[in-house]
């Protein structure tokens, strides 16, 4: 695995990482509670939590696009190196 699949591979894990952790916290949030914790107010979660978590999972898709882009490139055969020289 060369380093531009790992670059992929974080971006990717920057975009799934948060997104499950928001998904847990909304699934937690909405199960029933039983006693003293049941009876007070909801709150998955606070505006700036949501914002860190938001701004994590832009940051890995707007990486995962440059990751994307940079493996193409390096995939591209150099056209220098790919012409003969009969001299």
């Amino acid at each position: 695995m060369n380093k531009y699949v790992g670059y992929i591979v974080v971006s990717v894990a920057a975009i799934l990482i948060p997104l499950i952790g928001l998904l847990y916290g909304f699934w937690d949030a909405n199960q029933p509670k039983t006693g003293p914790v049941g009876n007070g107010v909801q709150i998955a979660f606070t505006p700036v939590q949501l914002l860190v978590n938001i701004g994590v999972i832009l940051t890995g898709a707007l990486n995962l696009i440059v990751a994307i882009k940079t493996y193409l490139e390096q995939k591209k055969p150099n056209e220098n190196e790919n012409k003969c020289v009969d001299e």
